[in-house]
């Protein structure tokens, strides 16, 4: 209804595959940051893929703010257990979306330039080793 704000504290691929509508997206560890963006104009409503960060979450929040926070009961699984909608995608990103590493296949955009950075890389890794002079690898004949 437009009554609160949801605040989600899923997994950044979690929430790229369903989140609730209008759902915002952030990081536990930066909620200071994520409510001070987000704007005091309305209570929150904090979940996650199954509620249990959302409780830290709101724990953490009764010292940040004084608007009222509440949790998705059951988290974003009961919400779609409960056939609500759900929408796809990464839309309202109150945190960057550090929290995994995507291998280059998995990336929206860019996916050849990502191959090719970690291939360059990976092709380098022998000489890295060599340069660093703090690795001993055995040999063996060929």
């Amino acid at each position: 209804k437009g009554e609160a704000v949801v605040v989600d504290f899923a997994l950044s691929g979690r929430y790229k595959r369903g989140h609730v509508p209008g759902a915002w997206y952030a990081v536990r560890a930066r909620l200071a940051k994520a409510l001070a963006a987000i704007g005091p104009a309305k209570p929150f409503v904090f979940t996650s893929e199954d509620g249990i960060l959302a409780h830290l979450a709101a724990r953490d929040a009764a010292a940040l703010t004084a608007l009222p926070v509440w949790v998705l009961a059951g988290g974003t699984a009961a919400w779609t257990a409960a056939g609500l909608p759900m929408t796809q995608g990464m839309e309202n990103l109150v945190d960057e979306p550090d929290d995994m590493w995507l291998r280059a296949y998995d990336l929206d955009t860019g996916v050849e330039a990502a191959m090719n950075t970690y291939l360059t890389w990976e092709i380098d890794l022998v000489h890295q080793i060599e340069r660093d002079g703090t690795m001993r690898f055995a040999q063996f004949p060929a």
